[in-house]
């Protein structure tokens, strides 16, 4: 960003969000980036072949016949699903998980272990009832941890980021609340997840709204009722049935969020006793015992990101974009903007 701004450029936000978050995962899993950042591209073109295939995500996903019988027919998702003989795309991704399962594994053989554990060695380590994971299920944990982690975290990114650059008032009042930080050593460089959660309330109110308005997950996917059924506020549904809820209707709901719940105000927030209460009815990370694992990574990720790039460039919006759903999974697009760093 520092390049464009420099340039005076026109810089897609909305992607160059992404390419960062798929930065962070890969060094989650792996312990080094992929090139998202330094290259300023989509690496293998990652994001745009998990795009383009998230109406097939999506139906499949909520189609469980056609999931748990039509998929399974032989020779089938050969032909549907990615494939690892490819050198890009999804495909890419399975063949690359699957070549530093076999590296490790051997380097692990050799006595050789990384000098910091990552998603790949708590894999290499994890245990089911007693046995280690097989190579397929290694894999497979490693794909879905990229696919789920990386776009859906540039798309809270940037949809914040355009929350407070196009609401009237809201990115001076995040300004003003750094600078404030900053007169009072409040804040490190760059800024700590805590120091935001702490030091600059308005920021993280605008993040939780921004997960309120734009959850990266608008329609989860289902869950299969247990055999003896159940009873929700009064209805009964019987076991083995699916069902979900749809995380962008039940956080705008008119009564929880009257006056305005269509509306983005962080102040909502900030209102002594209601931070707990609207917590509470968050849904966009799912709830209970199967909520995302990767939640709290990528409410820091955005805590820590945010108010760094505030603090560093002046803002322009050229265009504003526009955010998208495609089989129930949300991203950006054409958010595009003028960066000029700041003195």
């Amino acid at each position: 960003m520092t390049e464009q701004a420099k340039g005076n450029a026109s810089v897609v936000i909305c992607d160059k969000l992404a390419q960062f978050a798929a930065d962070i995962m890969t060094i989650f899993t792996f312990n080094e980036p992929w090139g998202f950042v330094e290259n300023g591209r989509d690496e293998k073109g990652l994001l745009a072949s998990f795009r383009r295939d998230l109406d097939f995500i999506g139906w499949s996903q909520r189609f469980t016949f056609f999931r748990d019988y039509i998929m399974k027919i032989p020779g089938l998702a050969g032909i549907l699903m990615p494939q690892p003989e490819t050198h890009s795309g999804m495909g890419f991704l399975i063949k690359e998980a699957g070549i530093q399962v076999t590296k490790r594994e051997k380097d692990l053989s050799q006595g050789l272990y990384p000098e910091k554990p990552d998603f790949l060695q708590h894999c290499l380590e994890a245990r089911m009832d007693g046995h280690p994971l097989s190579h397929q299920q290694k894999q497979t944990h490693i794909t879905l941890l990229i696919q789920a982690g990386a776009d859906s975290t540039g798309t809270l990114l940037s949809s914040t980021l355009r929350f407070l650059t196009v609401t009237p008032g809201a990115l001076d009042k995040a300004i003003k609340e750094i600078s404030a930080a900053e007169t009072s050593n409040l804040l490190s460089t760059p800024v700590k997840y805590e120091e935001t959660r702490e030091h600059l309330p308005f920021i993280a109110a605008s993040i939780k709204e921004t997960i309120r308005l734009n959850p990266p997950f608008p329609n989860w996917f289902a869950r299969i009722v247990q055999p003896e059924g159940k009873i929700i506020d009064g209805i009964f549904i019987p076991g083995g049935v699916d069902i979900t809820s749809n995380a962008y209707s039940v956080q705008r709901d008119r009564d929880f969020y009257a006056p305005d719940p269509d509306d983005f105000r962080p102040e909502r927030w900030l209102v002594e006793g209601k931070e707990a209460e609207y917590d509470a009815a968050t849904y966009a990370f799912g709830m209970g015992p199967r909520v995302c694992l990767g939640k709290d990574f990528a409410i820091m990720e955005t805590f820590k990101l945010i108010p760094e790039i505030i603090r560093r460039f002046d803002i322009e919006v050229l265009n504003p974009g526009k955010w998208v759903v495609v089989g129930g999974i949300s991203y950006n697009q054409d958010f595009v903007v003028k960066l000029r760093a700041r003195d």
